[in-house]
């Protein structure tokens, strides 16, 4: 049997109960796999539901998943792909149980610049860059998350969301446009007198 104990960020202990391995001579690996696993899964889980104690319950919840699904789960592929998908359908399941899925835009991370004035503003930046990505497509906001915020390759985002390398590549590059335009759009609204704003 396998006991697992993680360490999340925030310094968030996690030990899990004892599961069995595929084999023996996998535990260990297995359960290196599954811990780098959830500290990649966490910032997703975050990006989905909004709060930390949310993001840390989901990524310990869905490692439970994991573990249980052990002797299911096919070695010769990667492994963040796979915990990924029960990461993900474990999320969606906690968003359909809310009345709504508000994107979390507080707890921004500190910023010690000396100047309030640029403090302000980079935090104003990272909202709107939050926002613009909520704000995307389903599928264009996925891209940009796996990739972006969570540095998966390529190929494992083909596995993940199961189509061809090609057709990750095209969404992305869509996905950048996109965001590229929503986000000098916001500039240009920022910028504009009110009173153009009033007849648009």
């Amino acid at each position: 049997m396998m006991r697992a104990c993680l360490t999340l960020p925030n310094h968030t202990r996690l030990t899990m109960l004892p599961v069995a391995p595929p084999q023996p001579a996998t535990a260990k690996a297995f359960s290196a796999e599954l811990r780098d696993a959830m500290l990649r899964g966490y910032v997703a889980a975050y990006r989905w539901l909004g709060r930390e104690d949310q993001a840390r319950d989901a990524c310990q919840e869905a490692a439970l998943k994991a573990l249980r699904a052990a002797r299911r789960y096919d070695r010769s592929k990667p492994f963040y792909p796979w915990f990924y998908r029960i990461l993900k359908n474990h999320c969606r399941d906690r968003l359909r149980r809310r009345k709504t899925a508000a994107v979390a835009l507080q707890h921004e991370p500190a910023d010690h610049t000396p100047n309030a004035e640029r403090r302000a503003l980079r935090v104003e930046q990272d909202v709107a860059v939050r926002r613009a990505i909520a704000s995307l497509p389903g599928e264009l906001r996925e891209v940009i998350e796996l990739r972006h915020f969570q540095d998966v390759s390529y190929q494992q985002m083909a596995s993940i969301l199961s189509i061809p390398v090609g057709t990750v590549m095209s969404r992305l590059y869509r996905a950048r446009k996109t965001l590229r335009g929503k986000l000098k759009a916001g500039d240009a609204k920022r910028y504009r007198p009110a009173a153009d704003e009033v007849r648009s």
